[in-house]
């Protein structure tokens, strides 16, 4: 049974990345995926074409407890080099709103290309079996070992796996249809370090029974969203405006499930329904002073949702006719519109999940420093990105930078057995 370099635990895009870096620098490597094939859940990622990476990357578009350490692995793994990845995979791109990159093929292109060049680069794939059974890394007892090698050692599927080194990028719980699940997670955990309880993030909210916006499911139109929590109103996306998608159950929509990256129970969910058309502004135009209020509203939005916003008294009266308190009583409607969402649509319909492993237990180069050699990447870490690229972009960023550390690691090992080796050989006087 080979000891290899390194066992890679999730084959999603930071397992695949890390693999072949890992793999071109030299080192023997063994990538562990529960699925048949890699990269099952990338192939569904930006509605099947894959939302890679955005031109307006920053720290604020994570939800995490560390944006410093975010910051500094996305600085050194910027937009561009995701577009470079591209390019040299011969995947066509093409850019969005809101500075979104998205394949012109489809995603899963991505993950097979990714997956020939680590059988290219010599990986060995354990595939179609959970890794399971771990026995914990424990010093070898061979007396007279320069770097004292620790191993990892576990089952995929039936099948025993030793390393040096082990990478944990199994990613999150969110979407268990695809075979997601936190036993990762729960093992980062049994080994001592502090995980932060998953929650689904980038998932359509649900609203209570016969709140006021009730049945006006298929209708969608761009607002800003804030949300209330204690008293104090903040803005949960940077982009500002996108659209709201109305369902049977709440709220869905690039603006819903950006919301839901920061939304907890019992905050309240404030809606602009025209964000750059001020209802004050168009109560003032002349030409409006003869329209019905809820007819002024229909011109700027469908005539459903106008009729359910506009206050039943307003409603048939003149613009020109209302009066101050009124004026604002209709704008308010509009503008700060407040509802308290009863949840999320759960885990089965998020597209990410945020909480994780922390970053208090683990270095700048994601090595735990509770565990030597055990490193962690991608979503399984406590990164949630926002809608528009950012979570793959992470994936694909802390996968590079475990691959670095691991290839830096392995050549100061070597370094060191070659010295002691040079020492022992001296003889003693």
């Amino acid at each position: 049974m080979p000891i290899y370099d390194v066992a890679i635990i999730g084959a999603g895009p930071a397992g695949l990345l890390c693999a072949r870096n890992a793999a071109r620098r030299g080192l023997s490597v063994a990538l562990v995926d529960s699925h048949d094939r890699p990269g099952v859940k990338l192939s569904v990622a930006g509605g099947g074409r894959g939302n890679f990476t955005n031109r307006t990357l920053t720290e604020r578009h994570y939800v995490t407890g560390d944006p410093a350490l975010v910051r500094a692995v996305l600085r050194a793994f910027p937009c561009e080099k995701v577009l470079d990845l591209l390019r040299e995979l011969r995947l066509p791109f093409e850019e969005r709103d809101f500075g979104q990159i998205f394949g012109l093929r489809p995603a899963s292109f991505m993950a097979d290309r990714l997956a020939m060049q680590c059988d290219d680069a010599r990986v060995d794939f354990y595939l179609g079996g959970a890794a399971h059974s771990f026995t914990p890394p424990s010093a070898s007892p061979a007396f007279g070992r320069a770097d004292n090698e620790r191993t990892f050692s576990f089952l995929a599927g039936r099948e025993r796996v030793t390393a040096r080194a082990l990478v944990i990028a199994a990613g999150s719980p969110a979407c268990p249809a695809l075979g997601s699940s936190d036993a990762m997670a729960k093992l980062a955990a049994a080994w001592g370090h502090d995980v932060v309880p998953f929650r689904p993030a980038l998932a359509p909210l649900v609203m209570p029974d016969g709140w006021p916006l009730a049945g006006l499911e298929g209708i969608s139109l761009n607002v800003r969203l804030e949300l209330r929590r204690n008293g104090e109103s903040f803005r949960p996306d940077p982009e500002g405006i996108r659209p709201l998608l109305f369902t049977h159950r709440g709220v869905s929509g690039p603006a819903a499930l950006v919301a839901s990256c920061l939304w907890k129970p019992g905050d309240e969910l404030l809606i602009d329904f025209l964000p750059e058309l001020p209802v004050p502004e168009l109560l003032d135009e002349k030409d409006h002073g003869k329209l019905l209020a809820r007819n002024l509203l229909a011109r700027h939005m469908p005539a459903r949702l106008a009729d359910a916003l506009c206050p039943e008294d307003l409603a048939r009266r003149k613009c020109a006719e209302l009066g101050k308190k009124d004026r604002l009583r209709l704008a308010q409607a509009v503008h700060r519109f407040s509802c308290r969402p009863a949840g999320t649509e759960g885990l089965k319909r998020a597209e990410v999940a945020a909480g994780g492993v922390t970053f208090s237990s683990l270095s700048r180069k994601l090595e735990s420093r509770l565990v030597p050699d055990l490193y962690f990447c991608g979503e399984i870490l406590d990164v949630a990105g926002l809608l528009g690229g950012y979570n793959i972009h992470w994936a694909l960023a802390s996968g590079a930078l475990v691959a670095s550390a691991l290839a830096k690691c392995a050549a100061e090992k070597t370094d060191v057995a070659s010295d002691f080796r040079g020492r022992r050989s001296v003889p003693k006087n």
